[in-house]
């Protein structure tokens, strides 16, 4: 049986409050022998930290969402710089630019993102880049603080193929979603198609974007397989093939041990 790793999960109460243990162990009863569970608000540090207790084969990220960098401040950043030194934490993130829903303004964006970028070289962590209609904005952010430095992966990939080349000097990750197994993503799908086998991951980034088998549910981790199998039908390869990269990829970005399905608790 192969096994996959979920590189995007938000598996907390306030979308999986009645059934979150039952999610988790349904993820590990389908093959997913990883998954990372990135923060998007710093109130939810607790929980977070809490659940990689529970769980050896969870991992977490730790950062604000563009949605709230209005909210970002220097009492902020030194919790997070605290806090991500903690053992488990893999990465900082998720954050970036969103410029379609705007929910912060755009200064207060990328003065966030920014500080959020010198926490990641500050600590040698990996960081996870939300981008949505800010491409060049997060990409030039990305490249003058970076200083060729920094590593990390844009997480829930939306762009096409013309953005590719500029990741790869980056020398970044992209993983893709549900979105991936939509019809409509064609742009997405082109991008899928040829992205370097060494620089994708796969991703529920649950409970959204279910994958079009699911459309209509609540996203869970287990539907990963989806992602992988759209993946292996886009690149004429296998789904185990597809496996294989994407498990090492996602370990060799976020610093993952090597297991198998042999060491996850039973569901």
């Amino acid at each position: 049986m192969p096994i996959i790793i979920d590189s995007h999960a938000h598996v907390v109460k306030e979308y999986f409050a009645e059934d979150q243990h039952e999610v988790i162990a349904r993820a590990f009863d389908s093959g997913v022998v990883q998954m990372v569970n990135p923060g998007v608000v710093m109130d939810d540090v607790d929980e977070l930290l809490d659940l990689a207790k529970q769980y050896d084969q969870l991992y977490i990220a730790l950062g604000l969402h563009p949605h709230e960098a209005k909210h970002w401040n220097d009492e902020m950043d030194s919790k997070l710089r605290t806090l991500a030194r903690t053992e488990k934490v893999v990465a900082i993130g998720e954050c970036g630019l969103d410029f379609f829903y705007e929910n912060s303004d755009r200064e207060a964006q990328k003065a966030a993102l920014t500080a959020q970028i010198r926490i990641a070289l500050a600590l040698d962590k990996p960081i996870i880049i939300h981008c949505r209609d800010a491409w060049d904005e997060a990409l030039s952010l990305l490249e003058q603080e970076g200083g060729g430095k920094l590593r990390g992966v844009f997480h829930c990939f939306t762009g096409g193929p013309d953005i590719l080349p500029r990741i790869a000097e980056l020398g970044f990750y992209i993983s893709f979603s549900g979105i991936v197994t939509f019809p409509s993503a064609k742009l997405i799908q082109a991008a899928a198609r040829i992205a370097p086998s060494d620089r994708i991951l796969v991703e529920t980034d649950c409970p959204f974007l279910a994958p079009q088998k699911m459309r209509g549910k609540r996203n869970e981790p287990s539907y990963v397989w989806h992602v992988a199998e759209k993946l292996a039908e886009l690149r004429a390869v296998t789904v185990e093939e597809i496996c294989q990269a994407c498990c090492a990829n996602t370990r060799l970005l976020f610093g993952l041990p090597v297991v198998d399905a042999k060491t996850l608790p039973a569901g």
